[in-house]
């Protein structure tokens, strides 16, 4: 994790305010003949600059999100091209391998444990991470003319389909400051019983980029309703389906009917302020004539990132007529009592947190004869805990519900917690030029949340681009050791349904990695390739055990994970391949699939009629058998098999395929494709995602993108 990056790009700001409003394009030609170079030092430092730095200088939106501490600010995919677009599940466009109960926007998991985020500190916030947009993921924008993006997706039977819309919208009030806004709504269905989901995203967003000041702010709102069917209570219905009936999907036998569901609702605030202090350097701008630019020496932030979550679980007529309905408990061998209300569950949680960031930073492209940048800062967290209190609930009696302050009902037995952080933060960088760059980062609290030991951050990244002889190459490689305290809810927790009470040690990481990139090769420029290898080392490492508690492993998992990128294109044809490999010394603990595989085989024509662009083609998702954990709708949580069960077995080692054309027309995107074709055909049944959860059945799926303004 980035933490508290210095502003380096501090003179980067008035170049992007150059290239990107056009109001002085002479000047820029005359600031790269003189050595200025501030625009190419603007790309060097983004992470995305391989297919658009060639075209940079004649953009007219530039988008960045706000990283690290202090808001760096990191060049951001506009997400206009073809490439991937036909893939409506956006959380398998950052990973090639997930998890998932099967329905869209449901919780989960990346297979791929590098590839796990980590966008919130609400617990119960985590299974829907893949699908939510956190302040980090905004995108703030600058731009010449009025854009905006609407898409929409749908797809499955007529009574059970899934539809997503999305939409953006942003403006420039000068060439300083902008101001936009942004939405996702998604409603699925899905094929099977009582495993519907509802969500949304939306949310502001604000930014000014001055001379010598600076500000970055938005709200966002985020919202996820998932009905929970607790998985089949057979899945020979979908493993055996010639000797179960055939059913179809929709008449698949489940735990739960429409009785239990999920709620989570949350909101953000962000606000990033900057003032520069520098000088006016004069630049010419012709033989006769000059203009001054603002160079900023050094830099005063603040950064404030809000968090505000709710969450609540219901299951309706646990009893009926004195005789319990519900199975799953006895299903999984876990607790079957329940300890608030026998009649119904309504568990409620709330978790507040507000993190503020005071720094300042010595800007790298003013210090001539150290080419660094520097920065300091003071860093101030609180969370605020809401809980069900065990020993008030258990004494209460009969269970009754209040609305608390935001209209949601809630358990009054509840009790509040507070945990502060105090800490220090500094970083040293380098982003000018390509040949060698780095990033070292320390952070450290010394008022910690129980106040047993600090947490602390600890890394650094070099990395470097540069050309052996016509081979383009590029290298990086990372180390990072972080030592953090348990969460509150991973060590207490009280519901209807379970509880824990826990005194876990303090969580510590060693991640060390590299990565080696040919972006194309100097004998064949269609051919391109990457490798990236991780060494993990998880102390103290907190998972859920076969009963679903928390549990901490008290020894050190090694986890070894290599993956391989490959783009080959001969005539009109393309083939994509992702390959990961993983290995856990502590399977039991931690099982993960050994191999883990996507491709894609497509044949593509650029500007046919001069307009049109086609892609035509297959993917294919595939990783080797493994024990994947189980999921408990009554905390959200993955948790181990038992071995000793007698449903304990592997899933995976199952190929997923899909057919699609892919099409854009100018500013319009197209797709249509055919779900699960393999489906059609294959003799194999065993399209588990893991216990009680299946892939979905083959269907049609279209998508639509319309860009305006641009």
């Amino acid at each position: 994790m980035d933490v508290g990056a210095s502003d380096v790009d501090s003179l980067s700001a008035q170049s992007a305010d150059i290239v990107v409003n056009g109001d002085s394009s002479a000047a820029v030609s005359s600031m790269e003949s003189k050595n200025l170079d501030l625009k190419s030092d603007s790309l060097r430092k983004k992470e995305r600059q391989d297919s658009i730095a060639l075209e940079r200088s004649n953009r007219r939106i530039y988008g960045w999100h706000s990283e690290g501490a202090l808001g760096y600010r990191r060049e951001a995919d506009m997400d206009t091209t073809m490439e991937r677009f036909y893939i409506n599940n956006h959380a398998l466009r950052k990973t090639i391998n997930l998890q998932t109960l099967g329905n869209l926007g449901s919780p989960s998991q990346s297979a791929i444990f590098v590839d796990r985020l980590n966008k919130t500190n609400f617990l119960f916030f985590r299974p829907y991470q893949d699908f939510y947009t956190s302040m980090e993921d905004v995108v703030f924008y600058n731009t010449k003319d009025p854009f905006s993006i609407l898409e929409y997706y749908g797809g499955g039977s007529h009574n059970r389909d899934n539809r997503f819309i999305d939409g953006l919208f942003t403006v420039n009030a000068n060439s300083k400051l902008n101001f936009g806004l942004y939405g996702n709504w998604t409603k699925a269905y899905g094929p099977y019983l009582s495993l519907s989901t509802k969500y949304h995203n939306s949310g502001f967003f604000s930014s000014f980029v001055g001379g010598s000041f600076e500000y970055m702010a938005a709200v966002s709102f985020n919202g996820f309703e998932s009905y929970e069917n607790g998985g089949f209570t057979d899945d020979r219905n979908i493993t055996d389906p010639k000797n179960t009936g055939n059913m179809e999907p929709a008449n698949v036998p489940v735990f739960f009917m429409d009785n239990s569901w999920n709620r989570v609702h949350n909101w953000n605030a962000y606000l990033n302020l900057k003032k520069h202090f520098g000088f006016d350097r004069e630049v010419s701008v012709s033989k006769d004539s000059s203009t001054y630019i603002f160079v900023p020496v050094t830099s005063i932030v603040y950064t404030m990132n809000m968090e505000s979550d709710w969450r609540r679980y219901t299951v309706n007529n646990l009893n009926v007529g004195g005789v319990k309905v519900d199975s799953f408990y006895h299903s999984y061998n876990l607790n079957d009592k329940f300890l608030c209300d026998s009649l119904h569950t309504m568990d409620s949680t709330r978790f507040w947190q507000i993190r503020q960031n005071l720094g300042i930073t010595l800007n790298e492209e003013f210090n001539r004869l150290m080419r660094f940048g520097l920065a300091a800062y003071l860093a101030f967290d609180v969370k605020k805990y809401t809980y069900l209190d065990r020993e008030k609930s258990l004494a209460s009696g009969p269970t009754t519900y209040e609305n608390d302050s935001l209209g949601f009902l809630l358990n009054p037995n509840y009790s509040v917690l507070y945990r502060k952080k105090l800490g220090v933060g500094a970083k040293l960088s380098k982003h000018t030029g390509e040949a060698f760059t780095y990033d070292f980062f320390g952070e450290y609290y010394f008022l910690d949340e129980k106040e047993k030991a600090g947490s602390l951050n600890l890394g650094g990244t070099l990395s470097s681009k540069a050309n052996w002889g016509r081979q383009r190459v590029e290298i990086e490689a990372n180390a990072q050791y972080d030592r953090e305290c348990p969460d509150f809810f991973e060590e207490y927790y009280f519901s209807n349904h379970i509880s824990w009470n826990r005194d876990f040690d303090y969580k510590n990481t060693m991640t060390i990695d590299g990565s080696l990139r040919f972006p194309s090769f100097a004998f064949y420029d269609k051919l391109g390739l990457s490798a990236t290898a991780v060494l993990k080392n998880l102390s103290n490492y907190i998972y859920w055990d076969k009963h679903a508690l928390p549990q901490q492993h008290d020894g050190t998992i090694q986890l070894l994970t290599f993956s391989l990128k490959e783009h080959a294109c001969v005539w009109h044809f393309h083939w994509d391949n992702d390959f990961v490999f993983q290995k856990c010394s502590e399977e039991s603990i931690l099982p993960l699939p050994s191999l883990n595989w996507y491709t894609t085989a497509y044949l593509r024509f650029d500007q046919l009629f001069h307009v049109l662009n086609l892609q035509v083609g297959v993917d294919a998702r595939w990783n080797s058998a493994y024990y994947a954990p189980n999921y408990l709708p009554a905390t959200g949580q993955f948790f181990l098999q038992d071995p000793e069960s007698d449903t304990y077995q592997k899933y995976g080692d199952y190929m997923y395929m899909n057919a699609y054309v892919n099409l854009q027309l100018k500013r319009v995107r197209f797709y249509l494709q055919m779900n699960h074709l393999n489906k059609l055909w294959t003799n194999k049944y065993n399209s588990l995602y893991m216990r009680g959860y299946a892939m979905d059945p083959s269907y049609l799926k279209f998508g639509l993108s319309a860009i305006f303004g641009h």
